[in-house]
């Protein structure tokens, strides 16, 4: 899937798939610039279509750590390591 936000163009073909919610409804990516967005396929499981939200960096981080599915670990998602609690 593919959508121009704010002028920048976002594609699920293209970019990382970095984590995905348990029902595989909601799933985040990291374009290759470092943008993140996320990909909604069945929002609310109602009649609205499928479509793309670029998100902030601070909002990925929270996004990642509500998502059961992680197929990249922090360090490579955010380019940090994880820091003791």
């Amino acid at each position: 899937m593919e959508q121009v936000i704010n002028g920048l163009k976002y594609n699920t073909a293209t970019a990382t798939l970095v984590a995905s919610s348990k029902d595989g409804a909601k799933h985040l990516y990291r374009t290759r610039n470092g943008r993140f967005f996320l990909h909604y396929e069945h929002p609310g499981q109602s009649s609205v279509a499928p479509y793309l939200a670029a998100i902030p960096l601070s909002r990925a981080k929270k996004e990642y750590g509500s998502m059961p599915r992680q197929f990249i670990p922090w360090e490579k998602a955010f380019g940090e390591e994880v820091q003791e609690a």
